[in-house]
């Protein structure tokens, strides 16, 4: 769902556009200053590891990358990344565990809280002086033929970028982020599957400024559109809704993450913009709201909707969050093959490390009994089975009509019954995840979840009846 504004034309807009892009910039570009204290901050760091790797005859160097390192972060996320490289020589053990150890000990030496994460190996953040800190160990690869993991691209991809994206492409990146920010289309991970911070930079190293991606996006971007910008000629092995091609890596597409959803969210908010460009599309949509308004809304759309809830294990966005994302549709799918047909759906998991799935039903209550179409009387044999198979059926004008009780008359009914061990075959369920379905689940009404005020619970039920907005309280 995107908003349309009603506000100056396109072209009056980009009469004046390099001053509005400079107003903008000024809001969300960090200063020299504010960068060269983290750059400064980092240096601090990894000589504290390659310090200590010294003493232990460890080989080892240390890269900032991501984009910090490219001079592409946002005002307020400087997340700093220091990579700790090594020799193809080393084993994968040797690399996790000299990883983790000199991660462990560089957070340590500066007083930080620290908390193990995984990727394609373990690696470690750290909380340093109010910055998020992760220290990942990787392989010094030169290119992409020598890769032993996902992660070793990266410093590719910081070589590539810094070869060549100008600094006022980098600027155009930084609106680009914005943009993409503020119409929920930017992030990569499992969560959202949207753009990543290296397609943005990407996108403006083939088209050069941020107007150019959009008006491109708008106009000319369908299903399976293809970038190569250093002409590989691999994009017709992927059928992705965008397929650009990394140029370290020649078999990888780098919007493989991107959803078909966020795709078509990203050309519509460019059109929308282009039809009626304002300021407003770099911040957050934002509104407050409470438990009158949202029973409210839903009393409006007259569905009937439930959600489900249950515990869900730690483990990485990527690994959860898509188990979640099967099971939800599994719901959808065993739910609408009982008639229950479901007009929205959503997730989120709160604080409490609970996953909660929104089901949003146009109705939760059906008849007794159920049709089955048969065959048309002209075929004899299917005429024989469907009696056979249906006994009480009888003919309506020139077809078999049969009529049985349903399985299933109410929403509630069904899923007690599905979510049962020795019931759940039918579901498609994440691995991690299906005992807790089972054994110590909730499946409440909306209006009993509003009722309860969470204002974690009302800010995510808002984000279901609109998806475009980000929910901001007093």
């Amino acid at each position: 769902m995107i908003i349309f504004f009603i506000l100056p034309s396109f072209l009056s807009y980009f009469c004046s556009g390099d001053i509005i892009y400079k107003e903008i910039l000024k809001e969300i570009e960090p200063s020299a200053e504010e960068r060269q204290k983290v750059i400064e901050f980092s240096n601090k760091l990894m000589e504290i590891i390659k310090n200590y790797a010294n003493k232990k005859n460890v080989e080892i160097n240390c890269r900032l990358v991501g984009s910090m390192a490219k001079k592409t972060s946002l005002m307020d996320k400087a997340d700093i990344d220091i990579f700790i490289t090594f020799p193809l020589s080393y084993s994968e053990e040797e690399l996790k565990e000299y990883g983790l150890e000199f991660g462990q000990y560089c957070i340590e030496q500066v007083n930080g809280k620290q908390e193990i994460r995984y990727a394609s190996h373990p690696y470690v953040t750290g909380i340093i002086d109010d910055f998020e800190v992760d220290f990942v160990p990787c392989y010094n690869i030169k290119d992409a033929s020598e890769l032993k993991s996902a992660v070793d691209r990266t410093i590719l991809h910081t070589d590539y970028v810094q070869g060549h994206l100008t600094d006022e492409e980098a600027n155009q990146v930084l609106l680009l982020k914005k943009f993409m920010t503020s119409v929920n289309t930017y992030g990569a991970n499992a969560k959202v599957n949207g753009f990543s911070g290296y397609l943005c930079e990407l996108l403006i190293l083939k088209y050069h400024n941020f107007e150019e991606v959009i008006q491109t996006a708008a106009n000319k971007w369908q299903n399976r559109y293809k970038i190569d910008l250093e002409n590989y000629g691999t994009s017709n092995n992927y059928k992705d809704p965008l397929i650009v091609i990394d140029p370290v890596d020649k078999n990888r597409n780098v919007a493989a993450a991107l959803s078909m959803q966020k795709y078509s969210e990203f050309i519509v908010a460019c059109r929308n913009f282009l039809k009626n460009p304002t300021k407003e599309y770099f911040k957050d949509r934002i509104i407050n709201t409470d438990e009158k308004e949202l029973l409210d809304e839903f009393e409006k759309r007259g569905t009937k909707c439930y959600v489900l809830s249950f515990n869900v294990p730690e483990l990485p966005d990527d690994v959860i969050y898509p188990q979640i994302t099967k099971t939800m549709n599994s719901f959808i799918n065993v739910s609408e093959m009982y008639d229950f047909n479901i007009i929205e759906s959503n997730y989120f998991i709160d604080s409490n490390n609970i996953a909660n799935i929104i089901l949003e039903y146009t109705v939760d209550k059906l008849s007794n009994v159920k049709i089955h179409q048969g065959p048309l009387v002209k075929y004899n044999e299917n005429g024989f089975n469907f009696k056979e198979k249906y006994p009480q059926a009888y003919i309506k004008n020139n077809k078999w009509i049969a009529v049985s009780e349903r399985k299933y008359k109410t929403v509630q009914e069904m899923v007690e019954n599905i979510v049962k061990k020795e019931n759940r075959s039918i579901l498609k369920l994440g691995k991690n995840i299906k005992d807790e379905i089972s054994q110590n689940y909730k499946f409440e009404s909306i209006e009993k979840i509003i009722k309860k005020e969470d204002n974690e619970y009302l800010d995510n039920i808002f984000m279901h009846i609109h998806p475009d907005y980000k929910l901001k309280r007093d």
